[in-house]
């Protein structure tokens, strides 16, 4: 099997290898390719180890090599490419962000060790690796078409995703790699964070559709947890309601301050719609518009009495 590594690094940002394709894939290879997170930020030589630290995401930058592009041999404009995601491995150090609506945008050193992501000042809670950028080359520029900055849970180990060829080869890239991310993304991001993707690239049946479509063959998701409610004019009204909701249910049940709590509401909590259509369904009449939505916090979150250690 062939292993993309993230060395050896570029001279820096004018490096004129930078952007160019990283390799040819054959139909049915399977290939490990690490991708860049975490600001390209080189934790351990820079000190930042301790969960929580805010992070200078100015300085230490490596300049490691992309998760592609890669053509795929045989792949032309209209052909469809199933992107087989066997195994997602996380490293050691990365990032989250103490956003939404009670505090900044700040980010913060997250620690990673033996499957679980550690949170100031004794939290813990099991990793679940996800993939939020797969795409292949757009001859339209920000469009779902081809895939892109996605950000679906469903794109994990043990899933497929579909993706129709708009240029010959493919030029398939993969990053923005998270550790765990609540479904919506709701501070912009998750636990930010290198990784190692193990995947199968092969030509796909295809399907009447225009966007990628994910298949998914597991459940990883727990199932005990903790949901809030909310319910607003839009969703950002409704989530806001919610997402206040969780902050205080959180602080209460295990003892910790609204900014812990805030931190872990916004990197792991799970936005879900409930009614989700607004004024779709009024057909015209005067009826009050508006949505519902929960968050849920997985029930594996604890407290270990212990701060993470490097």
């Amino acid at each position: 099997m062939r292993f993309f590594t993230r060395t050896p690094y570029y001279t820096g940002p004018n490096d004129p290898e930078q952007g160019q394709v990283r390799g040819t894939l054959k139909l049915g290879e399977t290939v490990a390719i690490e991708t860049v997170g975490g600001h390209d930020h080189d934790y351990e030589t820079a000190g930042d180890t301790i969960p929580g630290k805010l992070l200078d995401v100015t300085t230490h930058r490596r300049y490691s090599r992309p998760g592609g592009p890669f053509l795929i041999e045989g792949i032309e404009p209209g052909d469809w490419v199933s992107i087989e995601i066997i195994n997602v491995e996380v490293d050691h150090y990365g990032f989250y962000r103490n956003g939404g609506p009670h505090w900044g945008s700040m980010r913060l050193v997250a620690a990673v060790r033996d499957g679980l992501i550690h949170f100031p000042p004794d939290f813990v809670v099991p990793t679940r690796p996800m993939i939020g950028v797969v795409e292949l080359k757009s001859v339209a520029p920000h469009q779902i078409d081809h895939g892109g900055n996605m950000d679906f849970n469903s794109i994990q180990s043990n899933s497929t995703v579909h993706i129709k060829a708009q240029k010959p080869g493919g030029y398939l890239s993969l990053g923005d790699v998270h550790a765990r991310m609540g479904d919506g993304e709701l501070t912009g991001t998750g636990v930010e964070i290198d990784s190692t993707v193990t995947l199968k690239v092969d030509r796909s049946p295809g399907f009447p559709t225009s966007s990628p479509v994910v298949e998914k063959r597991q459940v990883v998701e727990s199932t005990a947890e903790f949901l809030t409610s909310g319910r607003g004019a839009n969703w950002e009204e409704a989530l806001k309601i919610a997402w206040s909701e969780m902050v205080g249910l959180i602080a209460a049940h295990y003892d910790t301050t609204i900014e812990y709590a805030n931190l872990i509401v916004g990197t792991i909590g799970d936005a879900r719609p409930g009614y989700a259509a607004g004024m779709l369904n009024n057909r015209g009449s005067s009826s009050e518009n508006y949505v519902t939505c929960q968050i849920a916090i997985t029930k594996e979150l604890r407290r270990t009495g212990q701060p993470f250690k490097p």
